[in-house]
């Protein structure tokens, strides 16, 4: 005779169960990280100066008449090849980077829906010229005049019927960005023409 022997406890049988989700759970767990990457998304566009945000000492505008006689922005700290300073600019934030020996100067907020750019991708484009990528949609902007050489209206650069039809509704159409001319002086300091 086989030994039956009945399950000890409630929590035995709910050991037994099959610990993979279903179908069902897993779309609900889907739509509800779409629902939550489009809220942060929203929220993250809200300028710093309505969340009251403080500007480092390295990061303060210093919009001066510069050495040129110009109203300019000092960039108190050159950046070396490969690397950025951000400043403020009259429109917000402003990226300073230096690519193959040039400086370039461009707005560092993307035209989508006004989210901050500061630590997107360098890199050349299709033409060689830099080009900088929204780190969140992975739209691209050249460096040299601020021309929009890439829109993507998905989330987090991805493309899709839904997110896109979403995301384009809220966010603003297709633009370029404000390229600035950038001077060096030779007084030890950058000078980003502000008009």
């Amino acid at each position: 005779q086989a030994l039956r022997v009945p399950p000890s406890s409630h929590l035995d049988s709910v050991a037994m169960a099959d610990p993979r989700p279903s179908r069902s759970r897993l779309r609900g767990l889907s739509a509800l990280l779409l629902a939550l990457c489009a809220w942060s998304a929203a929220i993250a566009w809200v300028p710093s100066t309505l969340a009251g945000s403080s500007t480092s000492s390295r990061m303060r505008r210093s919009s001066v008449n510069s050495p040129l006689g110009l109203r300019a922005i000092r960039v108190a700290n050159p950046p070396k090849e490969g690397e950025r300073e951000v400043v403020d600019g009259p429109n917000g934030s402003i990226i300073v980077t230096k690519v193959d020996g040039e400086y370039y100067a461009v707005d560092a907020t993307c035209p989508h829906l006004n989210l901050p750019m500061k630590k997107g991708k360098i890199e050349k484009g299709a033409d060689g010229s830099p080009e900088i990528t929204c780190n969140f949609h992975n739209s691209c902007f050249k460096l040299k005049d601020g021309k929009c050489t890439k829109w993507v209206t998905g989330a987090l650069g991805f493309e899709n019927d839904l997110v896109s039809g979403f995301m384009g509704s809220v966010g603003g159409q297709k633009s370029d960005i404000k390229a600035y001319e950038v001077e060096d002086a030779g007084d030890g300091y950058l000078w980003v023409k502000a008009e």
